[in-house]
């Protein structure tokens, strides 16, 4: 876990189980990503993770997306 989401959920304390994802750690894997395979076209599977915010940030890095279903698009 980074200190960025361990001072997060000091201040959010939440109640009950969730998922918390650190959108500047999901650029970092990606760019990582995208700097060792130069020539790859990395694809993001939407159902992994549907959060607008990490579909946001995924667009403006100029991900393409993985999609399974209809409601998915």
């Amino acid at each position: 876990m980074t200190q960025k989401l361990d001072r997060f959920l000091d201040r959010a304390r939440p109640a009950t189980p969730c998922l918390v994802v650190d959108l500047d750690r999901v650029e970092d894997n990606y760019l990582a990503l995208e700097s060792a395979l130069p020539e790859a076209q990395i694809f993001y599977a939407i159902k992994a993770n549907p959060a607008p915010e990490i579909l946001k940030r995924l667009v403006a890095l100029g991900a393409c997306f993985d999609v399974a279903s209809i409601a998915e698009v």
